[in-house]
């Protein structure tokens, strides 16, 4: 199966009906909070396409980049649907059945924002019926190919983010909840360019850098005239954080999309100063999250760049894998320390981890008891509420690293030293 060559979705669908998505997740109550814990690790939202959610194809990393994000958002939309369900499919026709009806319902959708897909070209004398999974394949070639366009990184990555959203879109239409679509994305658009020309003019002086990355978003964002003019008078004017209408950024996951872009502008030039710390806490209080919600955030993006350092070019350019991973261990640490009690409290009732706990206070645990401690350790951090819509890095969290930012009481003395 190669995602390049026509008939291709219908050969994934075979290979998936045995696949069914497991959405199991005990800690996360909404379906927002459970979307970005899937689709977040992917990529999408920072421009990159690492792997998709759920079981890969055994063939995917040999895929090139275009047909890998042709995956990675094929499966994002299918755990979208999924979410929405109310009770899953269950046995091998069952989820043929439902990746078959989702496909489809992803042509349509994009059909539903964009009706001249199905209309009839000069190169296609006669249109592909909506009912038809090759039209599926079309649709997301072209969403793909308007990307491909670009060599700008942040314009590939504005438009991969805005393919972040559409999971979110696509399982409210799905639903039927969401009707009027291209008029949000639009507003959302806008929102993201008065944040960004606001970033640029939070310490005063705004740099080059900081310049390109506006313009490279309004250009890529196929906005009207009117729009397009509001946004430059915007920039121009040097709109501030308080003047920003955010009503349109009206659920968690766009509040949460937001934030992380926003940190994403003001990450990439290395390092986060006190003025951007401070814009990026105002923007996080306007948008009713807390402090320790803008650590998390940064946690996720830093936490994504370090699990999949050899992959993502661009930020590896920019930054130093020990700066990063000196960094968020700080701001677990800062985490585990505002939940200090929780922490106490959840050591002491696992069990296993007690168990271990009491025993090395008599004599000294092997190599193997030391190792379930540290990935006992690590399922308690992910409990922490805080922590349970991102994914932790759990192979950098070592064992002595963990007992460097652990509240200090919260494990024996014995077991520390």
């Amino acid at each position: 199966m190669n995602p390049a060559e026509k008939g291709w979705l219908h050969e994934y669908i075979q290979f998936k009906k045995l696949y069914p998505i497991i959405l199991n997740d005990e800690f996360i109550t909404t379906k927002e909070q459970h979307l970005y814990k899937i689709v977040q690790p992917t990529g999408l939202i920072y421009g990159q396409a690492i792997h998709s959610p759920g079981y890969k194809h055994p063939k995917e990393q040999r895929w090139g980049a275009s047909e890998r994000m042709k995956i990675v958002l094929l499966e994002s939309l299918y755990h979208s649907a999924a979410l929405s369900l109310k009770k899953l499919p269950k046995g091998a026709i069952e989820w043929e059945q439902f990746y078959r009806h989702t496909s489809l319902s992803i042509g349509r959708f994009y059909n539903h924002l964009n009706p001249r897909l199905s209309k009839r070209t000069i190169f296609s004398l006669k249109p592909i019926s909506l009912d038809n999974l090759l039209f599926t394949e079309k649709v997301l070639d072209k969403k793909l190919s308007e990307k491909s366009n670009w060599h700008n990184f942040w314009a590939g990555l504005f438009h991969n983010s805005f393919l972040f959203l559409d999971t979110y879109y696509f399982g409210e239409w799905y639903a039927g909840r969401f009707t009027n679509i291209k008029w949000h994305k639009d507003q959302m658009k806008m929102v993201l360019l008065k944040v960004i020309a606001a970033a640029a003019y939070a310490k005063h002086i705004v740099e080059r850098g900081e310049k390109n990355i506006f313009f490279t978003f309004l250009d890529s964002a196929n906005l009207t005239k009117d729009q397009e003019k509001a946004a430059k008078e915007a920039y121009r004017e040097g709109i501030k954080l308080e003047q920003i209408e955010l009503k349109y950024v009206d659920t968690w996951f766009f509040k949460k999309y937001v934030l992380e872009l926003a940190i994403l502008m003001v990450w990439a030039d290395k390092v986060v100063k006190e003025e951007e710390r401070l814009f990026l806490l105002i923007l996080a209080k306007r948008l009713g999250f807390t402090e320790t919600d803008l650590d998390v955030s940064l946690i996720a993006i830093e936490a994504f760049v370090i699990d999949n350092w050899k992959d993502v070019y661009f930020l590896q350019s920019k930054h130093s894998f020990q700066v990063i991973n000196q960094t968020i261990h700080q701001r677990i640490a800062k985490v585990m320390e505002n939940n200090h009690a929780y922490l106490v409290n959840e050591v002491k009732q696992g069990k296993h981890l007690n168990a271990l706990l009491e025993k090395s206070k008599k004599e000294i645990l092997t190599s193997e008891e030391k190792d379930l401690v540290r990935i006992k350790l690590i399922e308690v951090l992910k409990t922490i509420p805080a922590f349970r819509y991102i994914a932790i890095p759990s192979n950098f969290l070592t064992l002595p690293i963990l007992l460097e930012i652990l509240p200090k009481d919260v494990l024996p003395i014995t077991f520390q030293g």
